[in-house]
């Protein structure tokens, strides 16, 4: 008989039945084209903020054995141009277009895209994964060719509110960003800064219709969109309302920042 818990038992054991580790997930071959003038403008116009392509990738990363990320944009601009640095920590393949000619710039940007994209599916047949971050809908027949004619699985990621629903419709699976958990994040961080100020500042009442007002002017912001966030803010807590004596017989609901869930949250540090 065999004593249990026996570490020679066990080994013959495994020689007798050949006992072999469970054999690795093989990943799929990926390769990655980037609008990034799609990215950078559609962020920075709907959402008051900047990408993130390194947190991107790292996610892509976990799922995808990545052979190569292709950025295209014309970065002879304010702005996209300071997004060179970020993008070379991820990839040296950044391909600039710019139309020195002026005409049909963004057009440019896709007709070069496009042409890497078939160049690919011509010289490397071994790519299973394309994964495109682009929202026009130019790119709806290269995704369907890829799809239907190449059996590739195709991932679109498009910016929210900016994504073609024809280009939706072809691909194998369309991820919109940013994600809901940080889509708000620029305009709390407008509001709290505007509350900072108004610490220091015991004139100013900060009624909630004034808040919304004073942040989306500062900022150029949508009233609609500040008035959203400040009210989820309030129902979360991070900020609350409070009687506010406008003098002997009148008061007024004014809001007030509640710094400490607010610095637990992330959203704020003290000096």
């Amino acid at each position: 008989k065999q004593r249990k818990g026996s570490a020679n038992n066990v080994s013959i054991w495994d020689k007798l039945f050949g006992r072999q580790e469970p054999p690795k997930a093989v990943r799929s071959k990926a390769v990655i084209f980037v609008d990034y003038e799609h990215w950078y403008y559609s962020y920075r116009k709907l959402f008051y903020m900047v990408p993130d392509p390194a947190a991107w990738k790292r996610k892509l990363d976990e799922e995808y054995d990545i052979e190569d990320v292709m950025i295209f944009a014309d970065f002879g601009h304010d702005g996209i141009q300071a997004e060179l640095p970020k993008l070379r920590t991820i990839t040296n393949t950044i391909i600039e277009t710019q139309n020195a000619y002026g005409r049909y710039k963004k057009d440019m940007t896709d007709f070069i895209m496009l042409d890497y994209i078939y160049q690919t599916a011509a010289l490397k047949p071994e790519y299973d994964t394309y994964i495109l971050f682009t929202g026009d809908g130019h790119f709806q027949s290269v995704v369907k060719y890829l799809v239907q004619r190449l059996k590739k699985k195709v991932i679109v990621y498009g910016v929210e509110g900016a994504t073609s629903n024809q280009l939706k419709a072809v691909a194998t699976t369309c991820i919109e960003l940013p994600e809901d958990s940080v889509k708000d994040l620029p305009i709390q961080q407008m509001i709290i800064q505007n509350m900072s100020y108004i610490s220091g500042h015991p004139e100013i009442i900060p009624t909630f219709m004034g808040t919304v007002q004073a942040v989306s002017r500062r900022n150029e912001v949508p009233e609609h969109r500040v008035k959203i966030v400040l009210q989820e803010m309030l129902d979360s807590g991070l900020v609350y309302r409070k009687d506010y004596r406008v003098d002997f017989n009148r008061k007024v609901k004014v809001i007030a920042a509640d710094w400490e869930k607010l610095h637990d949250a992330g959203l704020w540090e003290y000096e």
